[in-house]
């Protein structure tokens, strides 16, 4: 036996004989000792560990492509697309090197692997995080600590918020019309129109937060609305928004302009992160402004104040400018302060429009040390009384982009339903909505209810038809192009080249953002009925899914039509799909088709690429089966022009959203052959 497969054995062994730990025993630790040169060289996800070799070797042999084939599917989607490339000798040999020392798994629901290796110059513990998908455990998540103790703590600390993410699971509702009768009362009788409520809190309040969820055209439109009321610039005088601070001098130059001329705004934003801000409805709102300003008296005109940390690319030549900026919320609430008591003779309150993971006034999150955001900072120093916080309605999002259905599993969208989906402001310090469990972010899951985050609740319509906002005309330019180019190296290491790009220019650059993001001015990826799920889940309880996925494939006899029609389908949209347009990966081949498997835009590509001279001319689908996942599976075989087959067997599975199966890995062609 070659001695790799005789210590793997011996690791499976000890893997058998671990203990539970005596002081919270959900969870399950073991020892490995084995460095990751010293497991077998297939790929095998099927423990922690060996997941966590395979996922090294494969970042060795193919660099970035790696992740984005072997990290959970939400994560997985945020990434970009990178050619297979691997990293360089040296440090190839590093990883190889490293030791994996111990593994800890919490609920079989999650798990991290610790592994010693050389990092920087001495030696440090890699914290893997990893998660079951289909019978496979992939990376969702990664930390590089000190030393083994500290490791250890950092897990610890995580099992907390495991235990509250069970403990959010809602029970089924037995009478839903009974249930759901008091929370559209309340709207009946306190639910206001949302300017005129916005307004009120103006007038009431020193600093009002208005919470967002970046790149919504109908919020800035509503923003936009606000704005031109009359009322506004009587109650109000500053607007705060989240902009790099070091271009606070473009911001008046704009504003003291006689013309309404955008471009030192295009300039501001240019600075905003590494590649830029380019919404088109953020740059209308200050536009709003100018336009508002000329029709006032130079007393009661608005000011915009840039209130972020400090993006000044022209003087940042090296990573070490980088990190010479602080805590966001910290500095946030520092410049808003300062700006209040450099303008205190102006009795106008204060709008300050952020994100509303920063605008949070109260959070309470299951976490060692307690988050203080911008929100909670400023009711600190100037009184709870004194900043009124607003939520805007959204689905639950991860920080990085994911989704994970509806607020309280669609309650709330039920009950503005009931109300015809009319756009309205209401208190959350009391009544049914304020003592719901505050659920609206993946990142960090609360037992506590929204009332604590917020005081006002901001609704404006269904979030299925909303769009993201359109991409500035021109923002993008060769030489900006460039620029963006010279910041990823500064803060990445790694430039465009190595992110896949054959051109610096504006072209390539906007073609590869809208495979990666969604095509500017189209329907907001992700945020589609079938991926938020049923208005109703709510009745059905926490499981919702996994009720209605698993009662659907024990009776998938019953639907061999629908299954048939659905697969069908799928081949004709790829038939069908735009092969020199092909848009948004996630929405490829065809909106309204879902197919999972890819996790990034290589299948799309390869589909573009290989279809488009060579078609598909017949596909021929088998009988229907149980495949080895246990979901009903057809044989197929794909006839291509030039007398090419393609053959394999298509697993369909159920989505509870949609209420339809969808094809499930069985075509990742790019995966398994070259032409």
């Amino acid at each position: 036996m070659p001695r790799h497969a005789f210590v793997y054995c011996l690791l499976c062994s000890v893997a058998r004989l671990c203990a539970a730990d005596p002081i919270n025993p959900s969870v399950r630790a073991y020892t490995i000792n084995c460095k990751v040169r010293d497991f077998p060289t297939n790929e095998d996800l099927s423990t922690p560990e060996a997941a966590y070799a395979s996922l090294t070797r494969a970042w060795v042999a193919e660099g970035e492509a790696a992740f984005s084939r072997l990290s959970v599917r939400e994560l997985a989607r945020t990434m970009p697309v990178a050619p297979k490339q691997p990293i360089a000798v040296k440090e190839a040999e590093k990883w190889l090197e490293a030791e994996v020392l111990e593994v800890h798994v919490y609920r079989e629901t999650n798990a991290v692997v610790f592994a010693k290796i050389n990092f920087g110059g001495k030696e440090r513990m890699d914290m893997r995080w990893l998660a079951p998908e289909n019978g496979r455990w992939l990376n969702s998540g990664n930390n590089m600590v000190e030393t083994l103790d500290e490791a250890r703590s950092v897990f610890s600390s995580q099992c907390p918020i495991e235990d509250v993410k069970i403990k959010l699971s809602r029970p089924p509702i037995a009478n839903p019309q009974e249930y759901l009768h008091p929370f559209v009362e309340f709207l009946r009788r306190e639910a206001d129109d949302p300017r005129k409520f916005l307004l009120q809190a103006l007038a009431d309040h020193r600093v009002v937060i208005l919470g967002e969820v970046h790149h919504r055209p109908r919020y800035w439109a509503f923003n936009s609305s606000l704005v031109r009321d009359k009322a506004f610039a009587e109650r109000a005088g500053v607007i705060y928004m989240e902009l790099p601070g070091n271009d606070q001098p473009l911001v008046e130059q704009f504003l003291a302009a006689p013309t309404n001329d955008p471009q030192p705004i295009i300039e501001m934003l240019r600075d905003m992160q590494f590649s830029g801000w380019p919404d088109q409805a953020e740059l209308e709102f200050i536009k709003t402004v100018w336009e508002v300003n000329h029709g006032l008296p130079k007393e009661q005109q608005l000011r915009i104040v840039l209130v972020d940390m400090k993006w000044p690319w022209k003087d940042i030549k090296t990573r070490a400018g980088l990190e010479l900026y602080g805590d966001r919320n910290q500095v946030m609430a520092d410049n808003v302060l300062r700006d209040l008591r450099e303008h205190s003779g102006d009795p106008r309150h204060a709008l300050f429009i952020v994100g509303y993971a920063h605008a949070m006034e109260n959070p309470t999150f299951s976490r060692v040390e307690p988050w203080k955001p911008t929100g909670w900072r400023l009711c600190e120093k100037l009184g709870r009384t004194n900043v009124f916080a607003v939520f805007p309605h959204s689905p639950v999002l991860a920080d990085q982009g994911g989704i994970n259905g509806r607020i309280a599993l669609g309650l709330f969208e039920t009950a503005f339903a009931a109300l015809t989906n009319r756009p309205m402001a209401f208190p959350l310090d009391h009544g049914s909505f304020g003592e719901q469990v505050f659920d609206a972010s993946m990142d960090e899951p609360t037992t506590e209810p929204f009332r604590h985050f917020f005081q006002a609740y901001l609704y404006l319509g269904p979030v299925e038809d909303e769009t993201l906002s359109p991409l500035i005309p021109n923002f993008y330019t060769d030489g900006f192009v460039k620029e963006v180019d010279r910041r990823l190296q500064l803060w990445r290491g790694k430039g465009l080249r190595e992110m896949g790009f054959k051109r610096l220019d504006a072209a390539s650059f906007i073609e590869f953002a809208g495979e990666e993001e969604g095509q500017w001015g189209v329907l907001r990826p992700g945020w589609s009925a079938r991926s938020l799920g049923p208005l109703s889940a709510w009745e059905f309880g926490g499981d919702w899914k996994q009720k209605m996925v698993a009662v659907n494939i024990k009776n998938w006899q019953q639907d061999r039509v629908a299954i048939r029609k659905e697969a069908l389908r799928l081949f004709d949209a790829i038939r069908q799909a735009d092969y020199e347009h092909p848009g948004y990966y996630l929405s490829f081949p065809s909106p309204d088709v879902e197919y999972q498997g890819a996790t990034d835009a290589s299948w799309m590509r390869w589909i573009c690429q290989h279809f488009r001279t060579n078609p598909i001319v017949a596909v021929d689908l088998g009988e229907r089966t149980m495949n080895t996942n246990g979901l009903p599976a057809m044989s197929y075989r794909v006839s291509l022009k030039n007398g090419e087959k393609l053959e394999g067997v298509l697993p369909m599975n159920y989505n509870p959203g949609s209420k339809k199966w969808y094809g499930f890995e069985g075509l990742d062609w790019h995966l398994k052959r070259q032409f």
